[in-house]
């Protein structure tokens, strides 16, 4: 190989390593990571099941019969996971649904105040062969 494909391939590698950067495990400046304190409402998993996706379905009562519903979803959660959502203040009835598998799904609705700086926490378990919702006592 002459020294003028050398440089070439040197210069090339160079060119593609410039692109990188950096390891993946690196969090960049401009990648928001939410903090833990804008959550106030926390799921806890702490049966042995994966759960893939935990749903918390919120209806607002916009008019006179004109309700909308958001669903807010967490996914992939394992045992001793935490699934955390962001509720608004005030009182609010909402539904928490559980897919642990395909055709399976765990469905309960709460009624509940959420405060400011206040974290309501439920929790996921197996009572008597079922899969529970419940309000996780504080």
């Amino acid at each position: 190989m002459t020294v003028k494909k050398w440089l070439t391939i040197s210069l090339m590698f160079l060119v593609l390593l410039s692109g990188c950067k950096g390891n993946s495990s690196d969090v960049s400046s401009d990648t928001k990571v939410a903090n833990d304190n804008e959550y106030n409402l926390l799921i806890s998993n702490n049966s042995p099941l994966f759960l893939k996706s935990v749903v918390v379905t919120v209806e607002e009562e916009k008019e006179k019969d004109n309700n909308q519903k958001n669903a807010l979803i967490d996914a992939n959660i394992n045992h001793g996971e935490v699934a955390k959502f962001r509720i608004e203040n005030g009182k609010q009835v909402f539904k928490i649904t559980l897919n642990p598998q395909k055709n399976y799904s765990v469905s309960k609705v709460f009624s509940d105040k959420f405060k400011k700086d206040e974290v309501v926490e439920y929790q996921v378990k197996i009572d008597q062969n079922e899969v529970t919702i419940e309000k996780k006592d504080n």
